[in-house]
């Protein structure tokens, strides 16, 4: 018998490979033979819907907490299990304060990565990770005309606030406009990233819901990450795993570390604590 009943997992920094996109052989294994012992798999991950990777798709998850928790699907039978959209009055504090700081963002919607017109022409010249390139270049990323009309039609099925690559100083200067406002949860994403989500919006959130959705004790539970996104839901989870890759925090946070990303971290967990 395994000694979890389900696995959370970050995707960027933890589950996949540096380029963003692969599942080394030996995590591939590892998480299919957790699958095998009967052992729940969910992503957790500030990725909206959309922009998942096939490669992890094709494993067999179970569930995907997105946009850090804003979604959570049944992975099986398409169903939307839970959705709570953006506080439309928080999203007209916030929006302003991004677009007057960087001169691109994204909006993450309904599972996809929405982006008023001005962002979206920017899409071939504006240097971005690649999971984001490949999937705004398709052509399909719907678009807002103005984040004006946006915000007046009541932010609809806004999820989180996403900044790509941008400048620290830019970066700063938003955290410093809402930080001090103590009603958004403001971490760091992948790279030079930046999220903005409603107060209590987070993965860890995620994982408690879904856990009490399902009936599974949180203590038979473990949670892997390696970002700022990641530190309530390895608190939230039985236990809590860092990335040897993770950030102070995220270490601070866990319960046990493992090996880095790009050395089979993840495979390692669960072939020690797992089965």
């Amino acid at each position: 018998m395994a000694n979890f009943d389900i696995l959370f997992f970050d995707i960027d920094g933890t589950l996949v490979g540096p380029d963003h996109f692969t599942i080394s052989p030996r995590n591939r294994e590892a998480v299919l033979a957790a699958k095998a012992a009967g052992v729940k798999l969910a992503f957790a991950t500030g990725r909206c819907r959309c922009i998942l990777p096939e490669s992890a798709l094709d494993l067999g998850f179970d569930y995907a907490l997105t946009s850090n928790g804003a979604a959570i699907d049944d992975l099986h039978s398409g169903a939307l299990l839970q959705h709570t959209d953006f506080d439309p009055a928080l999203a007209r504090i916030a929006c302003p304060i991004v677009a007057a700081n960087v001169d691109f963002y994204e909006l993450f919607a309904n599972g996809e990565i929405l982006l008023t017109r001005a962002c979206h022409d920017k899409i071939h010249t504006r240097p971005l990770p690649p999971w984001h390139k490949k999937y705004l270049r398709q052509g399909t990323s719907p678009v807002a005309e103005s984040l004006e009309e946006y915000l007046a039609a009541g932010a609809p099925g806004l999820e989180k606030i996403n900044i790509v690559e941008s400048d620290n100083a830019d970066i700063a200067r938003i955290d410093a406009a809402l930080r001090p406002l103590g009603v958004f949860e403001l971490s760091s994403g992948m790279g030079n990233g930046y999220e903005i989500a409603p107060k209590g919006r987070t993965k860890g959130a995620g994982v408690r819901w879904l856990c009490g959705h399902l009936g599974i004790d949180l203590a038979r539970c473990a949670a892997l990450g390696d970002g700022g996104n990641d530190v309530e839901m390895l608190k939230a989870a039985g236990c809590g795993v860092a990335m040897g890759n993770g950030s102070g925090d995220v270490r601070a946070a866990a319960d046990i570390v493992t090996d880095r990303y790009d050395r089979d971290g993840a495979a390692k967990f669960i072939e020690q604590y797992v089965l």
